[in-house]
């Protein structure tokens, strides 16, 4: 038998049978066996750090430990207590870089205000029921960029995503018809805050032709829409400000492309039983 498997059999037996009694049943002195025990702990640690090491570059250091701490239970089927994979982290150089979240709010152009169906309800209990939706700037790039985004609070899937040089009516049209193929709406709330794009009354005769119900958050209030302001934070915290990029508005535009599958298909949510945004979708309505 090997040693690694000694100390796991005894480990499993010490609170049954004294760890002495059994070492002299074996014929093995303590001071082999604590040496034995010691190894086996260093490497396993050191397989630990080996793969918090590989989740952490996969994940280009977006994830923090508790991420980190799910995956490894997931993808790996290991049980490793969070605060154990913080310090591995800490001190192997692998936390994830965070800024302050910023929240952006538009000034309305006119006042043609909606009721607030949401009333901080978030969750929707099936996909297509409550869609949130915001523009927020991009300022990585040549000039300024505007994404207009659509999260579905079924599973906070990022269900629509246009990229245009200015936020106008047009930018939001686009992001709804995105949203829409491939969809059947009934009665679906989109919900907003109280930006001059979405107290247009362009807008409002828009949505309203498409069977979509407009919510609308209170004046000011960022977390009457955290949803969406949710994954902008996360984006510009994890696709820019952890990767000190500057580039082109093409480039840009490229990585906004690449972090919104990332975010869609690879990268664990808690709330979502640590599962990406589209697997939980297809797990929920198998």
């Amino acid at each position: 038998m090997r040693k690694a498997d000694i100390v796991k059999v005894i480990e499993s037996l010490k609170e049954k049978f004294p760890i002495r009694e059994m070492l002299e049943f074996l014929e093995i002195p303590k001071s082999n066996y604590y040496r034995w025990k010691e190894q086996v702990a260093t490497g396993r640690d050191r397989d630990v750090i080996n793969l918090v090491k590989e989740i952490c570059t996969k994940h280009k250091r977006r994830y923090g430990y508790r991420r980190v701490t799910a995956e490894l239970k997931m993808a790996h089927n290991l049980t490793v207590n969070h605060k154990k994979v913080r310090r591995i982290m800490r001190e192997n150089g692998l936390l994830a870089k965070i800024r302050r979240k910023k929240f952006v709010h538009y000034k309305p152009s006119e006042i043609v205000k909606k009721e607030d169906l949401i009333k901080r309800e978030f969750k929707a209990e099936t996909p297509n029921q409550k869609w949130y939706t915001d523009v927020s700037t991009l300022t990585f790039g040549e000039s300024h960029l505007y994404l207009s985004a659509i999260i579905d609070g079924f599973n906070n899937e990022v269900v629509s995503a246009v990229i245009g040089k200015s936020p106008n009516l047009q930018l939001a049209f686009d992001t709804v018809d995105q949203a829409l193929e491939g969809r059947k709406v009934d009665e679906l709330i989109l919900h907003s805050d109280q930006g001059g794009l979405y107290t247009s009354p362009k807008f409002q005769a828009y949505v309203k032709e498409k069977n979509i119900i407009q919510s609308m958050s209170h004046k000011g209030v960022c977390y009457d829409n955290v949803q969406i302001e949710s994954f902008f934070s996360h984006l510009k915290e994890e696709a820019f400000y952890s990767q000190d990029c500057a580039a082109t508005n093409s480039k840009i535009i490229e990585i906004v492309e690449e972090y919104i599958y990332y975010y869609n298909n690879e990268r664990i949510q808690i709330k979502l039983n640590n599962q990406p945004p589209i697997k939980y979708r297809e797990l929920a309505t198998a």
